[in-house]
């Protein structure tokens, strides 16, 4: 099964004394789909999954499966990376057993390992499922860099797949054309909005863009020109994207996240400490609402708001 479109690596809400926020979590997911976003990536780095506990993501899990169930074909993609192989393979039956599409997962990270033992981790995640695996390759957060050779290895016991989120024209053309070639089933999915069109002519059809938390209007008007071949709004689309996802850089992607949906008068509660987020009288909310009308207004997209008064400035 081929995925297409774009998924998002949606943030989890928690209230103020750090627990999740079911129902808001529940709300963000719906309104995301809502707007056209093909599908979740389940507590991953935006979704603080490292932050979460075994029993709490499984719950996201069944939460998103829940939320997915009230549209048409969307994709249900949980991160089930660990610092240890056994913590990621009880995550990977549980997601199975929810009913998601596939799992995801980083190397083990924090500590530094061979390859040797990290061929053996994702071993252990894809004999343990009976649903596509794909690697994730994050270095930023892993420390561990995958190769070309590594993902040759891992597709010859079952790898499905691989999100990838350096992006990195080198490596990710030499595994794209080696499974075109060698007509091998495997997909890669970027893991970011950057590059999207470019690596489309690559045959990349999906990417997990964190800009669907906060703006997933544009992100699926990109889709949209794109998979429709009208290529110079897909351009303009694109460069708009590129250009406010370079502003909104200037922390953390998910507290720029709870900052944005603030900034469009949603209550996006809180994240989970000891991520923090600066107090509302922060001028940057105001801020980030001018970068969001500017940009919706240049490309005749609506900006629809809620009714939060926090942080509307």
């Amino acid at each position: 099964m081929a995925f297409k479109g774009s998924l998002v690596p949606n943030i989890t809400i928690f209230r103020q004394d750090g627990s999740v926020d079911f129902e808001k979590t529940r709300w963000h997911m719906s309104w995301m789909l809502g707007h056209g976003t093909d599908g979740l990536f389940l507590t991953g780095s935006y979704g603080l999954g490292p932050l979460l506990s075994h029993d709490e993501r499984v719950s996201i899990f069944a939460l998103a499966k829940e939320a997915a169930a009230g549209f048409k074909d969307k994709i249900l993609i949980p991160h089930v990376g660990c610092i240890d192989a056994k913590q990621a393979v009880d995550l990977a039956v549980a997601a199975e057993k929810v009913g998601v599409d596939a799992v995801g997962a980083v190397p083990p990270f924090y500590y530094k390992h061979t390859d040797e033992s990290v061929f053996n981790y994702y071993k252990a995640i894809i004999g343990a499922v009976n649903i596509p695996v794909f690697a994730y390759n994050n270095p930023a957060t892993s420390r561990y860099t995958i190769s070309f050779n590594m993902v040759k290895r891992l597709q010859a016991i079952g790898l499905a797949g691989l999100k990838d989120s350096p992006m990195q024209v080198g490596f990710l053309s030499e595994v794209a054309y080696d499974a075109k070639l060698n007509r091998k089933n495997f997909q890669i999915i970027g893991g970011t909005s950057t590059g999207w069109l470019p690596y489309y002519f690559m045959g990349i059809e999906a990417m997990i863009a964190g800009t669907n938390n906060w703006a997933p209007e544009m992100v699926t008007e990109l889709v949209r020109a794109t998979f429709a071949g009208e290529w110079p709004r897909a351009e303009e689309v694109y460069l708009e994207m590129a250009d406010i996802n370079r502003k909104m850089h200037f922390c953390d992607s998910t507290i720029a996240s709870h900052m944005a949906l603030y900034a469009r008068k949603f209550d996006a509660g809180y994240p989970r400490a000891p991520m923090l987020l600066p107090g509302f009288d922060d001028p940057k909310y105001a801020e980030i609402r001018g970068w969001l009308k500017a940009s919706f207004d240049r490309l005749g997209i609506p900006l629809t708001e809620g009714d939060c008064v926090t942080a509307s400035a």
